[in-house]
């Protein structure tokens, strides 16, 4: 099962927490088996933060603005010739900024404000209230466990190094205070398996303190933070949007440095950073972090790995056993038409790195130290945006991705081509591909968008890539292709509806045996194609019905293709202004994994899930979240898979018997 970890936001209106939570949804219900290590957590305290620390319209840079979900270069840049000649006095004056009518609005107030005389002025940094202006507390605890009874917690498992040594509880908690010039933030999570003695043996832990947009200084942390530079080339932290319903939504608006809030164990930087500066910037990082990786000799490891488990005998006895020293920065100068960077890091491991020897591992990083460095720039004129990154790693690799949004009107346009040599090894990178890594890619993208009226929306991309050496799992360069339409249609207040076809090509090796009886790896395709409808109907004030229906025929290289089918249907009940109650029933029937359909599901606060289903059977769910007044909240999923072609469910430790598997999620929150 895939799992996202996401958000529906909090502290806004039920209204703004709808719309936010259908524009994630956008984002994230298209994630499959490419992104089943995804976690996003970090991307929504973002949106939350910006909805909590609306964006000044009158003093945001044009950074500022292009983080906003919804306004696009080309918008922001109206926004900001707008407020040269004449400041906003209100958010609704922006549907006098050209391009930007209700609709556009009515996404972009959760994220602005017009803010006030006074605060277009520094207070005196000795002032109380200026450290503690728009300052809230959040402190969150969360329940979650499968129910039934799994091998790997067995008492004969856990003998063999092997078997679970803990729980099969997963507990999480956080907690975090936000002003707006200061950020401290403690997380801690026990993943299922892990053992937890007392409050002070949580196997995660995650803590920053940060000071922000203070004059020049505009962000210091220490603990833990993100890196978010350029197109992600050389240093991007965690989650990126690839493909999916957004088309135009393949360039990066940079974050630049962050403190890190998530629950993902492996991503962040922990140590110390500082950005400094106005139109030229400057961001120096320094982190020194312990990890865990896999033996691969006496005095050699594997890559770390991204997980951060350490749930068995085995896993714990290789925990933390390699650490990673990590420093670098970067220049960016803000001009009229756009901006212009550069930034490098040097990361040096205290254990050999040495990759396996799989011929798809041949350019894998290997070694003690690895280094990168890259130019980025991004250009406007008029309605067109154009974005670059350059960089190459310390073995010679290259990277490069290049592109052009172009928005005339109700039309959007986007063409990105990226190269990533073979033997480029961006560790910490992240930047726009086919592939989960920035290696060994080509592609040429190209994306659009059609807003025929008010009523009408179709979109589409058509993405082409080849892969110059093996990747995994095959033995020779390989190639293929990716498309996607879309049609989105209001059909009346309260009423809408879309129309997606899907279809992904690739190469890929099969094994099989020649007439001498010798095994040989003959290339054919793997192939997943698509068609999904769904209807939203906001039924009543307090009812909202959605309906899905989904085909899908998927099929390994060399085998014979598998037809899949998924209907749901969905109710949300906001029965008072304190109670809110998600269902949902799903029926599915796959020929197998190749067949597999995605849903997005509604979860607990910053926790949404993208199940994979097959085989045959129903799942259903259901989420409660009490607001029981004050500064308090709770919410409670309970979750249920019932196969009708399975005797057990799941693999290896994670292994039950029988036909069912049910999880239950608890969680509380208190803010003021």
């Amino acid at each position: 099962m895939a799992c996202i970890a996401a958000s529906a936001l909090a502290q806004v209106p039920d209204s703004t927490y709808n719309r936010l939570e259908a524009d994630l949804e956008r984002m994230l219900e298209d994630f499959d088996e490419d992104g089943s290590d995804i976690n996003a957590e970090e991307y929504i305290r973002f949106l939350q933060d910006l909805a909590a620390n609306p964006v000044n319209l009158n003093r945001a840079s044009l950074d500022d603005l292009m983080q906003i979900p919804g306004l696009r270069p080309a918008l922001a840049r109206a926004v900001v010739e707008y407020r040269d000649k004449k400041p906003f006095e209100q958010v609704d004056e922006l549907t006098s900024v050209r391009g930007i009518g209700p609709v556009t609005l009515g996404r972009l107030r959760p994220f602005v404000s017009v803010g006030s005389g006074g605060e277009l002025r520094r207070a005196l940094y000795t002032n109380v209230s200026y450290w503690t202006q728009n300052s809230r507390f959040e402190a969150i605890g969360r329940y979650q466990q499968v129910l039934e009874e799994q091998d790997g917690y067995s008492a004969a498992a856990s003998g063999t190094g092997s078997g679970y040594l803990g729980s099969p509880v997963r507990y999480y908690q956080r907690f975090n205070y936000r002003s707006r010039h200061i950020s401290a933030n403690l997380t801690q999570n026990k993943a299922p398996g892990e053992t937890l003695d007392n409050p002070l043996t949580f196997d995660f832990n995650s803590a920053h303190f940060a000071l922000s947009d203070n004059g020049h200084l505009k962000m210091l942390v220490l603990g833990n933070y993100g890196l978010y530079f350029g197109q992600g080339l050389v240093m991007w932290t965690g989650m990126v949007f690839g493909k999916g319903r957004e088309t135009i939504r393949v360039r990066y608006n940079e974050r630049g440095l962050r403190p890190y809030q998530s629950g993902g164990q492996t991503q962040a930087k922990r140590g110390a950073a500082v950005t400094y500066g106005e139109k030229l910037q400057a961001t120096a990082f320094y982190s020194d972090r312990k990890l865990s990786a896999v033996p691969a000799g006496a005095d050699t490891i594997r890559y770390p790995g991204v997980t951060g488990l350490h749930r068995t005998q085995n896993e714990l006895d290789r925990r933390f056993n390699t650490g990673v020293q990590t420093y670098g920065g970067r220049l960016r100068y803000r001009f009229q038409g756009g901006n212009l960077g550069m930034s490098g890091y040097q990361a040096r491991f205290d254990q050999y790195i040495l990759p396996r020897q799989a011929v798809y591992n041949r350019y894998d990083f290997e070694g003690r130290e690895a280094s990168v460095a890259g130019l980025d720039f991004m250009y406007f004129i008029e309605q067109a945006v154009f974005f670059a990154e350059a960089a190459r790693s310390r073995n010679g690799g290259k990277g490069l991705i290049a592109g052009m949004e172009y928005a005339p009107g109700d039309l959007q346009l986007s063409v990105t081509y990226r190269n990533y040599s073979k033997d480029f090894q961006s560790l910490f990178g992240g930047g726009f591909g086919e592939s989960s890594n920035t290696q060994n890619e080509e592609g040429l993208y190209f994306g659009l968008k059609h807003t025929l009226s008010q009523r009408v929306v179709l979109s589409g991309y058509f993405d082409q890539f080849r892969f110059r050496a093996p990747r995994f799992g095959t033995r020779r360069p390989t190639a293929g292709y990716d498309w996607l339409a879309s049609a989105e249609f209001r059909l009346k207040k309260g009423m809408q509806a879309y129309l997606i076809i899907r279809d992904k090509k690739r190469e890929d090796d099969y094994l099989m045996l020649n007439e001498d009886g010798r095994e040989i790896y003959p290339a054919a395709h793997d192939e997943r194609g698509s068609i999904r409808t769904q209807l939203d109907y906001q039924v009543n004030p307090v009812l909202r019905s959605r309906t899905r229906l989904e085909g899908l025929r998927g099929g390994d290289a060399g085998e014979a293709a598998e037809y899949g089918v998924l209907v749901f249907q969905d109710f949300r009940w906001n029965a008072t202004g304190k109670v809110r109650l998600d269902l949902r029933l799903t029926v599915f029937d796959t020929g197998g994994f190749s067949s597999r359909v995605y849903q997005f599901e509604n979860d607990m606060l910053y926790v949404m899930s993208n199940p994979a289903l097959f085989d045959r059977g129903q799942r259903s769910y259901f989420l409660l979240r009490y607001q029981a007044g004050g500064a308090v909240d709770f919410w409670v999923k309970y979750a249920v898979t019932v196969y009708e072609n399975r005797l057990t469910v799941g693999t290896g430790p994670d292994r039950s018997a029988g036909n069912t598997r049910s999880t239950l999620g608890l969680q509380m929150r208190v803010t003021f």
